[in-house]
């Protein structure tokens, strides 16, 4: 009796011995399985962020409505947002913020009427008078979309401002109020540049009126 309850716990001691061993390795065997999944997943986002194309910018935008032009090379935008406007009172030097009324100014990126003109002291203030009046007349109160960059140096945005569809830098060009003035970088917009100017040059607007071109 005593030799049958021997042999009884031997073969109770191997089986759970057995039985243990086939936990572990079947542990071992799931994590094995559950490790090589994950790196076939980390492997599989990896291929596809290495396919997917780059952006070739980054942009930084603002909206807001045009409010007024006070020369020939900036627009001032207003915020309508008290918080939106609140982020720019910190950064923007006094000139180009005002408080009262809320707005930014923005300058005009690769388009400037006043360097574009040189035909005399009465005609350049003029022109340049006459650029930002119809600026003023066609865009006032528009909504805008500003692609801007922020100059730490100078406490100000440059920008490409867009109303709707419509370009309000390359309209510039475009109706003759100024050149397309190149940049180290070309922007996005470099053909919509030189074919607004070539528009204007063959419809002789602006800077491209045949009596100035004598």
């Amino acid at each position: 009796m005593f030799i049958f309850r021997k042999i009884f716990s031997i073969i109770i001691f191997i089986y759970l011995n057995l039985f243990f061993h086939f936990q572990v390795v079947s542990a071992e065997d799931s994590l094995l399985k559950t490790e090589n999944i994950r790196k076939k997943l980390f492997d599989r986002m990896d291929d596809r962020k290495k396919k997917q194309a780059l952006r070739k910018v980054s942009e930084n935008i603002l909206f807001g409505i045009f409010s007024r032009v006070s020369d020939s090379e900036s627009v001032w935008v207003r915020i309508e947002s008290r918080t939106d406007f609140r982020k720019w009172t910190f950064k923007l030097s006094k000139k180009n913020l005002n408080l009262p009324r809320q707005e930014i100014r923005v300058w005009l990126k690769y388009v400037s009427p006043k360097l574009s003109v040189s035909f005399g002291k009465d005609y350049n203030e003029w022109f340049r008078k006459k650029s930002a009046f119809e600026m003023q007349k066609i865009f006032y109160n528009r909504k805008l979309r500003i692609n801007y960059d922020y100059s730490e140096k100078l406490f100000r945005l440059d920008g490409m401002v867009w109303t709707g569809d419509t370009n309000i830098n390359v309209w510039l060009v475009k109706n003759g109020w100024s050149f397309y003035l190149l940049d180290n970088d070309l922007p996005i917009e470099h053909n919509d540049f030189l074919a607004a100017e070539n528009e204007a040059k063959k419809n002789q607007v602006g800077l491209w009126k045949a009596e100035l071109q004598e």
